[in-house]
C-alpha cells in the first residue's frame, strides 16, 4: 500500500512538469503580446500628444518650421519615444485650420513574427493635430 502511493505522487510530478512545459510557452507569448500591444498605445498616445504640442506651436507664435520640429522631438524624447520622426506642417494662413502630421517607426517585438500581416500595417504610428490659425 505504501509503494503505490509513492508511484502516485512521482506520476503527478511528472504530470505536473509535463503540463507546464506545454503551457509556459503559450503563457509566455500571451504575455508578451500584451506587451507588445501596450506599446503600441503606450507610443500612438506620445506621438498624438506631439502632435497637439506641435499644432499648438504653429498657431500660437509664427515660428519657423525648424521651432516647431524642435517642440515636437522634445515631446517625443519626453514620452520616451527615441525614432527619428517625420513632421509635415500644413499651410499656416489666419483663419484657416493648421494641420500638423507626426510619424515614428513602430516595430513590434513578439507579435511581428506571430502575425506577419500586422508588420504592414502598423509599422508607422502617425497622428495629426489640427487648430484653427488665429493670427
Amino acid at each position: 500500500m505504501m509503494r503505490l502511493n509513492k508511484t502516485r505522487r512521482k506520476t503527478r510530478h511528472g504530470l505536473a512538469a509535463v503540463e507546464m512545459a506545454m503551457l509556459l510557452p503559450v503563457f509566455l507569448l500571451l504575455l508578451m503580446g500584451i506587451m507588445d500591444a501596450a506599446r503600441l498605445f503606450w507610443t500612438q498616445g506620445v506621438v498624438r500628444d506631439a502632435a497637439f504640442e506641435g499644432a499648438r506651436m504653429a498657431v500660437l507664435n509664427e515660428p519657423t518650421l525648424d521651432q516647431i520640429k524642435t517642440v515636437i522631438q522634445r515631446e517625443l524624447t519626453a514620452g520616451g519615444v527615441s525614432q527619428e520622426s517625420s513632421v509635415e506642417v500644413g499651410a499656416r494662413e489666419p483663419s484657416q485650420p493648421v494641420d500638423v502630421t507626426v510619424s515614428v517607426p513602430f516595430e513590434f517585438l513578439v507579435i511581428d513574427n506571430l502575425i506577419p500581416s500586422l508588420r504592414d500595417r502598423c509599422s508607422q504610428v502617425a497622428a495629426t493635430a489640427v487648430m484653427t490659425h488665429e493670427r
